[in-house]
């Protein structure tokens, strides 16, 4: 399970390598939800009946860009997910190892785990972010920041070496405690749903020892792993929007390079306070929460498919 057990067989370097097998496979099943989602959350708000849904804004893409579109800054994004994944991983692992084995007193178990997915998340963040400045601009412009090399380059241009930390306060700010939530719902309701599984009241088909077997792993870690997500996605999803949009601060639009329908009108930002109060006047409260139907089936998708995929591979690395 995620985080330390005093039982537990895996040593720390094994669960990092569990942890960048869970972020490639995430990265690349959610990547076209990321850059639906990238595209809302920075659109300008346009009179009432004629902004683009997220339906309008799919079609749009396929039409204009073709279906590989949908994984622009997939390379780069799946070096931001083993950064990421495997960095939040081995610090939660690392911290609550160090925390629990300490004598920790276990009433403060939840706060205890809430604040090493701090931590977790906030070294996360500041590892990841100069990755996720390109490849956002990557998802929006994809030929004006092409590649690793050519998009380093496009960055610097626009903005010098500040420009590749635009948005880690709102990261930071974001990731922390999304990360600290995620982990310590996690962590509270998988045991729950692994203890159901066999507390039968008498009447057990199934052993004890069966409760752990990848079926009811899977069934567990899922259920967890959604409700975690949305939780921490609903609380902390304006600083989300405002990091995008601080992410893109000091874009330029070339025009020497095609920009798409729905990469266009952007909305930029350039200091946190004032990003969210202007979201405020101008779109109301609801346009702190832009894109956020298609952001919560992503974050469903990425923390069930990150929490099912991480636990499946440590339990075959323990069947190995």
């Amino acid at each position: 399970m995620v985080g330390y057990r005093k039982d537990e067989s895996l040593t720390p370097n094994q669960k990092l390598i569990a942890g960048s097998i869970s972020g490639m496979v995430t990265r690349f099943i959610t990547q076209p939800l990321d850059v639906l989602k990238v595209r809302t959350q920075l659109q300008k708000k346009v009179t009432k009946g004629k902004q683009r849904n997220v339906f309008e804004t799919t079609k749009k893409i396929f039409l204009e860009e073709g279906v590989t579109a949908f994984w622009h800054g997939h390379n780069l994004g799946q070096i931001h997910s083993i950064i990421s994944t495997t960095s939040q991983f081995y610090v939660y692992e690392v911290t609550t190892k160090y925390v629990f084995s300490t004598h920790a007193n276990p009433k403060y178990k939840s706060f205890l785990e809430f604040m090493c997915g701090i931590c977790a998340g906030c070294c996360s963040a500041t590892l990841a972010t100069p990755i996720e400045v390109i490849r956002v601009r990557q998802m929006l412009i994809q030929e004006q920041y092409r590649g690793f090399i050519n998009g380093t380059k496009a960055v610097y241009k626009s903005g010098g070496l500040l420009a590749f930390y635009e948005g880690w306060a709102a990261g930071v700010l974001m990731l922390g405690p999304q990360v600290g939530i995620t982990f310590s719902v996690f962590s509270f309701l998988q045991p729950l749903f692994l203890n159901y599984l066999y507390s039968c009241n008498g009447n057990c088909t199934h052993p004890k020892v069966n409760a752990h077997k990848p079926e009811h792993l899977l069934f567990a870690t899922t259920a967890a792993g959604s409700i975690a997500g949305f939780i921490a996605k609903i609380l902390t999803y304006p600083l989300d929007l405002a990091k995008r949009r601080l992410q893109i601060g000091s874009h330029k639009p070339d025009a020497k390079f095609y920009t798409p329908t729905t990469s266009r009108n952007l909305v930029q930002c350039t200091r946190l306070i004032q990003c969210i109060t202007e979201t405020f006047k101008v779109e109301g409260f609801w346009g702190l929460y832009r894109g956020l139907s298609v952001t919560i089936y992503k974050a469903q998708m990425t923390n069930i498919v990150t929490f099912t995929t991480y636990e499946l591979v440590c339990y075959f690395i323990r069947q190995m």
